[in-house]
């Protein structure tokens, strides 16, 4: 701290700043075209300093946490400083470029005073195609990362206030639904645009010095938190692995290992052990790994502290080269949220075993989805339809597992019934708790859902999900049970019926795909169940009479 500036001036610049991304993410949000991002939330939006250290940052899909943080120092390192002018705004979406997978398309724009360049507004969007081998992008079955669709280098959208007319034309040219990717970028540079314009009202309001020197110390006030937070903590170390049920092509499971030190103030995550990047398309791209132990720190030791990049300092992570999480080019990465997903679920495991105040069971990580390239009911245009599930969380010491939601990385929300069937021609026939789903315990695992959908046209559709072996399901913690497993069953019109884990397959008018997610693992023993969450769970049907008589004894469930 300088005498140019005092804590609460501090304090009030970055409420402004939080505002300012806050209200850029509202922008992006209600000016997109795609449900994905506008009723899924699958976005993110952050301020930088000028180096691209992140000083706020508004991130609704924890996924996102880092991620533009280890993208920009790709952009700063292909675009010198001298280049870069004021009315520019920068694309990228290469995960060998700092970024996670192509889907996720990254917006840069920076923010010039005074003819100096300050700081940088960002965004982040998941679009629901960008070109490449399957509709939606994504492949299970991908092997090379040419397989994904266009790859942005770091390069200029818009330059100096003038779209990259060529640029543009060609994305256009180069996705299934072109009238959704267009409307999501042009959401994505009016964001940006809506960010510049605020941040030269704080500059107007603070003058530049005191701006610059109320960023870095936010910068500093969040590695001095976290590092108090990790000092105050008991050292410990434990390990802890995790498996895919496979690598997308062939049947054996793929191995995440992982161990997690705490040492003083800072904290080490190495990832040794973690089995070779795999063939298919479920390899874990290095920023989304890096993003995946982000979010796992954050819940572990504080969860209530702002995201800056100042919080980063303190954490040592060990990715070891040419493995599942961190993949050599041009290994494929589009489906590697499955592998992020059980990345946390590791994480948390290992963390728990020297600090057992956070023990928790494991939850539903197998993120049920599906992409259909289809036509428009009522214009018949292609369009690219997106859905992503979740299911059931862990319980704990203290409750129940949540039920029905996107856990750890994921939190994008529901896909509408009524808009899947205002812009797709598919029928969302229920959407439901399953029951029995959760594991027994003291505390009972959520449970997953059960989504039916009825495809109402010929379609091209991929389908994916991952815990279908009950050996992988969300584990049980502490004597609890575990979770059930996933399952996908496709019912022909014909009245036959296929069960299915990762597939691509046309289906038929009349067709429906019955989706069940899985549920958490429950904790404690299940002897130690209280007998009114017992009668509770009984009278709301999120557990029918034979389970309770084998999860709990036939004499406590008749009580």
């Amino acid at each position: 701290m300088t005498a140019t500036i005092d804590p609460v001036t501090v304090a009030v610049i970055g409420s402004a700043l939080r505002a300012l991304v806050g209200e850029a993410g509202d922008s992006l949000r209600r000016s997109a075209h795609s449900p994905i991002i506008r009723e899924m939330l699958d976005y993110s939006c952050a301020l930088f300093t000028a180096a691209g250290d992140a000083v706020a940052e508004d991130a609704n899909i924890p996924a996102l946490l880092g991620s533009m943080t280890y993208s920009m120092p790709h952009l700063l390192a292909e675009n010198p400083r001298e280049t870069v002018q004021p009315g520019d705004i920068f694309i990228g979406n290469d995960p060998y470029r700092g970024c996670t997978h192509t889907l996720d398309i990254h917006v840069f724009a920076p923010v010039f005073a005074e003819g100096r360049l300050i700081a940088w507004v960002g965004n982040l969007a998941h679009h629901t195609d960008i070109g490449g081998s399957n509709p939606g992008t994504e492949g299970f079955a991908n092997q090379s990362i040419f397989e994904e669709g266009l790859r942005f280098p770091w390069v200029k959208l818009v330059e100096a206030g003038r779209e990259n007319t060529a640029l543009i034309r060609y994305f256009e040219n180069n996705t299934r639904d072109p009238a959704s990717s267009m409307g999501d970028l042009r959401a994505q540079i009016a964001s940006a645009r809506l960010g510049l314009r605020r941040m030269a009202d704080i500059v107007a309001r603070f003058g530049i010095d005191v701006l610059e020197a109320a960023m870095t110390e936010r910068l500093a006030q969040g590695e001095r938190r976290i590092r108090h937070v990790l000092a105050a903590a008991p050292d410990g170390k434990a390990a802890a692995e995790g498996f895919l049920d496979n690598d997308g092509i062939g049947m054996a499971p793929v191995r995440i290992a992982v161990s997690v030190e705490k040492r003083g103030d800072e904290l080490i995550v190495d990832f040794a052990g973690t089995d070779p990047q795999m063939a298919g398309g479920l390899n874990c791209s290095r920023t989304a790994t890096l993003s995946a132990v982000i979010f796992a720190v954050k819940a572990a030791f504080d969860p209530e502290a702002e995201q800056t990049a100042g919080s980063l300092r303190p954490l040592k992570i060990l990715l070891p080269p040419g493995s599942a999480v961190n993949p050599a080019f041009p290994a494929a990465v589009s489906l590697r949220h499955l592998a992020a997903q059980r990345i946390t679920d590791t994480i948390v495991r290992a963390i728990a075993g020297f600090r057992p105040d956070l023990a928790v069971a494991g939850a539903f990580v197998g993120f049920s989805s599906l992409a259909a390239e289809c036509r428009h009911p009522r214009t018949g245009l292609t369009v690219v339809m997106a859905d992503d599930l979740g299911g059931g969380m862990g319980g704990n010491r203290a409750f129940d597992g949540l039920s029905a939601v996107d856990p750890y990385l994921g939190n994008v929300g529901l896909l509408p019934m009524e808009i899947c069937e205002r812009q797709y021609p598919i029928r969302i026939v229920t959407t439901e708790l399953e029951p029995d789903s959760g594991g027994p315990g003291r505390h009972r695992g959520g449970l997953g859902i059960r989504r039916i959908y009825e495809f109402l046209d010929r379609c091209d559709v991929v389908f994916y999900t991952e815990q279908t072996r009950p050996e992988f399901a969300a584990w049980g913690a502490g004597g609890g049970q575990p979770g059930a497993p996933a399952r996908l069953v496709l019912e022909r019109a014909d009245g036959s019926s296929v069960a299915i884990t990762k597939n691509r397959l046309i289906v038929e008018a009349g067709d429906r795909l019955v989706t069940v997610t899985g549920g958490g693992g429950g904790w404690g023993p299940p002897a130690g169940r209280d007998l009114e969450a017992i009668a509770r769970d009984l009278r709301e049907g999120k557990v029918s009479p034979a389970a309770a008589r084998a999860a709990y004894g036939p004499g406590r469930a008749a009580e």
